[in-house]
């Protein structure tokens, strides 16, 4: 037989036609296609089909919610906390990596009386792990070595009550003491004691370091004594029309009206000896830069307006520069600035040989921002 699946009953050329026919013919014989009795099993059955349309229908709606809550779930909890936020060689870190270390040092300055300003942490954060752990890897090159000794051990000086002179201590006592106040500052910062020895660990690396290169500061150097006057960055006072006040104004006397306080200048906008690169921004022109062409301000010569990132700042020379012994607050402010410079350098490389990466953006930095203002631990300051 040619064509074996054929049945016995029909030809080839039956067709679909001659198919269907016969299949209801099979049905007729079995009353499996009988006419409904009358108008009530019409009526049911219309309502089953409506009801089971309206099934699918409210199914499929609910699979769209389902769909749209699970999704949006995805992008705002599940997503960004596990988004790729920066590396260093073969260690990474994430969004959430960097809320946990916000929210560390806010308990911290919280703690301490202080607090994290928002609107510019994220970025400056994320950068600081990266420091750190450009300087974690390097310290080995250094010769820095911190070890858990040495955390302990600057944990008992920031906790241990100090006896009175002439005061006999109990040894045990003073343990006890110090074991009270340490778990009390971890309870009020929500911190445990991992997270604050790592803390402790990236602080006592950057002193090594700080320690490090200080050495290369001569003791004598050529300075410059200045007067400034610092102005905030959204000041309403136009700096140029500072310097149009001062051609006929002692520059004292607008410093005591203007300036802004800070550690390196007093009232009257005195700021004293100053060496090169105590403040860079200022250096081109205190000192002039021959590279630039820019000469060196004359004695009582007002400079023009030099923006920088802490503020509008009016620099007049009142003694020429000299060769004098360096004061330990321009020491430390000097160490500071080759700290900055060598962390600077240090990620530039980094970032140009592939090695250090970021993944920031005003989406991520949003996120972020918002993470730590929900979660912020809400403590007291440190009574003192």
């Amino acid at each position: 037989m040619p064509f074996p699946w054929l049945p016995w009953s029909g030809s080839s050329n039956t067709g679909r036609g001659g198919r269907r026919r016969t299949l209801r013919a099979q049905r007729r014989a079995t009353g499996e296609d009988a006419a409904p009795a009358n108008a009530a099993d019409v009526q049911e059955m219309v309502g089953r089909r409506q009801r089971r349309i309206g099934y699918c229908i409210g199914g499929f709606f609910l699979l769209i919610i389902v769909g749209v809550v699970a999704f949006g779930y995805y992008q705002e909890f599940y997503k960004p906390p596990r988004v790729w936020a920066g590396s260093v060689r073969n260690v990474e870190f994430t969004m959430g990596d960097l809320v946990s270390r916000i929210r560390v040092l806010q308990g911290v300055n919280r703690y301490q009386g202080g607090q994290i300003n928002l609107s510019k942490v994220p970025f400056e954060y994320l950068q600081n792990l990266i420091h750190a752990e450009i300087l974690r890897q390097q310290s080995p090159v250094l010769g820095i070595n911190v070890t858990d000794e040495d955390i302990t051990r600057d944990l008992r000086r920031q906790f241990l009550p100090e006896a009175e002179p002439g005061q006999e201590t109990d040894p045990n006592q003073l343990e006890r003491e110090f074991n009270a106040s340490y778990n009390a500052f971890l309870t009020a910062t929500g911190l445990s004691d991992s997270d604050f020895r790592i803390i402790i660990e990236e602080q006592l690396s950057l002193r090594a370091l700080a320690a490090l290169l200080s050495r290369s500061i001569e003791d004598i150097q050529e300075q410059a004594e200045i007067l400034w006057i610092q102005m905030p960055l959204e000041s309403d006072i136009l700096p140029t029309d500072v310097v149009r006040r001062l051609e006929n104004e002692e520059f004292v006397r607008v410093a005591q009206e203007l300036n802004t306080p800070s550690q390196f200048s007093g009232p009257g906008g005195y700021v004293g000896w100053v060496p090169r690169m105590a403040f860079p921004d200022l250096d081109d022109a205190i000192f002039g830069n021959e590279e630039k062409g820019l000469s060196p301000l004359a004695v009582g010569e007002v400079s023009q307006p030099i923006f920088t990132t802490d503020g509008n700042f009016i620099v007049q020379v009142i003694s020429s520069p000299e060769e004098r012994e360096l004061s330990d607050t321009m020491a430390l402010k000097v160490t500071v600035e080759l700290v900055e410079n060598w962390q600077r350098e240090a990620l530039e490389d980094g970032s140009t040989q592939g090695k250090v990466r970021m993944n920031f953006n005003s989406k991520l930095y949003e996120w972020v921002t918002e993470q730590v203002f929900i979660t912020a631990p809400r403590v007291e300051s440190r009574t003192q």
